[in-house]
């Protein structure tokens, strides 16, 4: 059921602004994509070893 209300200008914002990084981010060369992932992968490594889990984080030429 769709409700009268306009959507809020702000949340509007968050989305524009949501969209056009994700646009951002599909555009850039796989190479960036991958150093993306392994600082992502260099960021939570600490948290899953403080569960006792082993965090695999890959190694790359930066």
């Amino acid at each position: 059921m769709e409700s009268d209300n306009p959507i809020d200008p702000e949340l509007q914002r968050i989305l524009a602004a949501k969209s056009m990084r994700r646009k951002e981010l599909a555009a850039l060369p796989i190479e960036e994509k991958i150093r993306i992932l392994v600082r992502m992968q260099e960021m939570v490594a600490p948290l899953i070893r403080a569960r006792g889990k082993e965090a695999v984080v890959w190694k790359i030429d930066a």
